[in-house]
């Protein structure tokens, strides 16, 4: 069989299980791809065939056999550049794995590259387009990381997010993408932006391939979610930055898993989460100077002025309102975590709708910052394209450190949301 790069991660671990395949045949599938590509995409900053094929012949046996991974440019990969979409770090090759990385390499795992990242992770876009439409945004700031997995570039993609880099770029790139729980992967040798937020992410084609990269972090066995599902309906403010496509893919899951037997009521609580928001700024603007300190102290002329308008701001912030952020957001967690024992996932909008026109920008991290100040899980499921032929999605929370049961329910919602398109 040709075409190793179009299947999902489930299906080429199987394959190599059985025999069927080699990881080097599949990771030739993907440079293959990459090559033919990447040229227009441009969501690789750092590939090199030959290094690829070597980690495809090197890679142990392991549950991830045969698939590739794509790594977002903050996160350290031994044998490819870390660069942040910045001068500053220009040809800078750690000599060593991130915690991440190294955990996917043991599970059999190919790295087959570095993938464009926002200038740290917040500012600057880099060049990657979207693969509907390469006049749009592919969101960020994991931008390459989900464009290569669009694009079938490649199976799996690492990124990060600390406002809303994983979970938005999936909605507009139409695929499936995990936002786990705060603190559950390592994120040593990741370049930080905010310590108290920062959470490792990952794309995939099904919510099996999130499962499955999920596995190797926590061994927790998966719980069959129960047969009817409570589903908490969260048109959270500023409900009125949702599109009419987005409010109308959001209307229509809720109408088709209603259809299907489950139960979806409004979540309210409208009041604990809208003073969230600027929470979740306040924190990420100091956490930012705090993580950016020496770059500004040395280079500040080689960042770019969004980041240096970002680092100002963080350094103007004084302790009491730093305090009360804090205090909002714990007190929040324990309130959430409270609720969502009646819940088995929250359904709202991953994303103000389709990809925004132009490079820029990479959208509004508007419907993702309070989930991820709260530091649950997050998945985003595609459900479909809106009137300008582009991706539109829809956002599962569920409870802090379940991640595996919110995506045992992501799966039975992709189920009948497939089932009924």
């Amino acid at each position: 069989m040709a075409g190793w790069n179009l299947e999902t991660a489930t299906a080429v671990r199987d394959a190599v299980a059985a025999g069927e395949v080699t990881a080097l045949a599949v990771a030739d599938d993907c440079i293959a791809a990459i090559a033919a590509r990447d040229g227009e995409l441009q969501s690789f900053v750092d590939f090199d065939a030959k290094a690829a094929r070597k980690a495809a012949r090197t890679a142990p046996a392991g549950p991830l056999s045969g698939i590739t991974v794509g790594v977002k440019d903050i996160i350290d990969a031994d044998g490819w550049a870390t660069q942040c979409n910045s001068p500053i770090y220009a040809g800078h090759r750690p000599n060593r794995d991130s915690a991440v990385v190294g955990l996917l390499r043991a599970a059999g795992a190919t790295i087959l590259g570095k993938t464009v990242t926002v200038e740290f992770a917040f500012a600057q876009p880099g060049p990657t387009v979207n693969p509907y439409h390469p006049g749009h945004t592919p969101g960020g700031s994991s931008s390459g990381s989900a464009a290569a997995v669009a694009a079938r570039l490649v199976h799996v993609a690492l990124g990060t997010q600390t406002g809303g880099s994983v979970i938005r770029p999936g909605s507009y790139c139409g695929i499936f993408a995990l936002k786990p729980s705060f603190g559950l992967i390592p994120r040593e040798g990741v370049k930080p932006l905010s310590e108290s937020l920062d959470t490792i992410g990952w794309y995939g084609r099904s919510v099996a391939d999130l499962a499955l990269v999920l596995s190797v972090f926590q061994a927790e066995p998966v719980t069959p979610p129960p047969q009817r599902l409570r589903i908490g309906l969260c048109l959270q403010p500023p409900w009125s930055v949702a599109t009419g496509p987005m409010r109308a893919a959001i209307r229509r899951a809720a109408r088709r898993l209603e259809g299907a037997g489950h139960i979806v009521a409004p979540f309210g609580h409208d009041a604990l989460l809208a003073p969230l928001h600027q929470a979740q700024d306040d924190i990420m603007s100091v956490d930012a100077a705090r993580s950016l300190r020496l770059e500004k102290l040395h280079h500040l002329d080689r960042l770019s002025p969004r980041l240096q308008e970002r680092i100002r701001r963080g350094e103007a912030i004084d302790g009491t309102t730093e305090r009360e952020a804090r205090r909002l957001a714990e007190a929040a967690r324990r309130d959430l975590d409270h609720l969502l024992g009646s819940w088995d996932a929250i359904l709202t909008a991953p994303a103000p709708g389709e990809a925004p026109e132009g490079l820029g920008s990479t959208g509004d991290a508007v419907f993702n910052k309070v989930w991820t100040l709260l530091g649950v899980p997050c998945v985003n499921i595609p459900v479909g394209r809106g009137p300008k032929g582009l991706p539109l999605g829809i956002q599962l929370i569920g409870r802090r450190m379940d991640d595996a049961r919110l995506l045992a329910v992501a799966a039975s919602v992709a189920d009948v949301l497939e089932a009924e398109a």
